[in-house]
This record gives structure tokens, sequence and C-alpha cells, in this order.
């Protein structure tokens, strides 16, 4: 591992997965990269306003990164840490900064929603789930850094390229010796599984033959409740879920389970692009 991007918005939401992070890189010895997107208003470019213009407003951000990098350093001297700043929208930035530096994660902050949040409006985390070929870990507010001793891995059983998708999370388990427990939830009885999925479970056991880990199966109709749950039993320590492509009908009728997860998960969640 050798880059973590760490954006922020200078929020107490954001420098609790900033904390996250930078224990994170201690750990693994990578590089804190800090990221902030900041809004120029189109009421800026209007001579009747006296608002402050683009330079000021860049300036103003790189300052606040500069103490935000000072601050890490009096109790990390050792942390190696970058930063930048650019103006645009946020989650586009993200990605196309995280792309550009190769990094390995991107840590980010979240909380938790009501029920129009969650399904509607959603949030800067909840479209780099949905957007980011860069794996994404969501970190909660209440959420403090715990070596991720016990992983639950969500598996549906669709066919996944693991050799690719999975090495993220390998790569995880190996540096903090970790079980990984590969959970099915299923929303219906079901007595035979089918070919495909047989075939599948097949590739998955084989890519993690390596790792130590267990399969489980449990049935729930609420697959992210039936995830919870299984967290609260078993002391998890981080969840890991597959993004997979969704067209936008199924969008809008059908939100994918990652995202209903980052807002009621109680334990960091880390997202993988299928």
């Amino acid at each position: 591992m050798k880059k973590i991007l760490v954006p922020t918005d200078f929020s107490i939401l954001s420098d609790n997965a900033l904390d996250y992070a930078v224990q994170l890189a201690k750990k693994t010895g990578a590089e804190l990269l800090l990221f902030h997107v900041y809004f120029v208003p189109a009421s800026m470019y209007d001579p009747l306003l006296i608002i402050p213009s683009e330079q000021e407003l860049e300036k103003e951000t790189k300052s606040s990164l500069e103490k935000l990098k000072e601050k890490i350093l009096k109790t990390n001297p050792d942390a190696k840490i970058s930063y930048h700043t650019v103006a645009g929208a946020a989650y586009e930035e993200i990605i196309c900064y995280a792309e550009k530096e190769k990094v390995d994660f991107i840590v980010i902050g979240n909380q938790g929603a009501g029920y129009l949040e969650e399904r509607v409006l959603g949030s800067t985390a909840s479209l780099l789930i949905r957007e980011s070929k860069i794996p994404v870990m969501v970190i909660r507010k209440e959420v403090k850094f715990k070596e991720p001793k016990n992983f639950v891995l969500a598996v549906d059983f669709v066919e996944t390229d693991n050799k690719t998708v999975l090495k993220p999370l390998k790569q995880l388990a190996r540096l903090f010796k970790s079980h990984v427990q590969a959970l099915n939830i299923y929303t219906e009885s079901k007595v035979i599984p089918t070919f495909g999925e047989i075939a599948e479970g097949f590739r998955l056991i084989h890519s993690l033959k390596f790792i130590h880990h267990t399969f489980f199966y449990r049935e729930n109709k609420d697959v992210v409740a039936g995830i919870n749950d299984f967290v609260a039993k078993h002391d998890i320590d981080m969840v890991v879920m597959i993004t997979r492509e969704h067209s936008a009908i199924s969008r809008l009728f059908r939100e994918p389970h990652t995202k209903a997860m980052a807002f009621r998960t109680k334990v960091p969640l880390l997202t993988l692009h299928e």
C-alpha cells in the first residue's frame, strides 16, 4: 500500500475519517494525500458583490490544508503527507485526482441519515461508492481506528473477477493477519443453488485459498439488516462489499445495497468496484 487519499471539508466528520486514515497509514507505511474541493459560486463574477476571488479561495484552502498537515505531524512526525486543492464538483474531482495519483484507497467520512436522505439525496461518499473504480473506505463519525482482524465480505455469488476485485481485501487481510468471513444473505428460502452460483462459490474459495476464511449463509428479507446483525454477533471490524454496475432505471427503483450500508453500518465499510 503506497497512497491513501483523504478528501476533507474540514468538518468534524472528515476529521474523524482523517484520524482513521492516519492510523491506517502508520500501520501500512502509506503516504497520506489530503484533498479539498472548493466551490466557486456563479455570483462570484457579479461586480456588485464583495466575495472572495477564486485565487483567494484557493489560497485560503491551501492554508487550511497546511495547518491540517502540521497538526498531524505534531503527533505523527514520521508521517508522509502531501495535499492538493481544486475547484469543481466534489466526487468528480476526487475520482479524477485519485486515478491520476494511482492511490490505493480513498478514505472518506459519512454519517447516518433518515429515509429520504439515504434513498434520494445521497452524499459524496455514496457517489464515490457508485462511480469510483478505486476502493473506497467509508468511516462513520463514531468509528475509531481498530486493526481489522475480522472482515465480513458480503457475497451474492454473481460471477466476478475475484482475482482483481478482491486484491485490496487480501492485501489488508495479509497485513493484519485477518479472518475473512464470506457472508451470503438470501432473501428467499432456496433449496438448491444454481449451477452458476455453485461455480462462483468454487471460484471464490480458490481466490481466498491463502487467506483464513469461513463461509456463512443467513436468510433475511433485508440484506443490509442481515449483514448488520451478523456484524453485531461476530465482532466484525470492517464490512466489505462489491459494487456492481446498475442501469439508471434500476437505481431509481432499487438502490444498491452498498449505498444503504454506507448510511447504516456501525463499522467501516470498504467497497470494491467490479
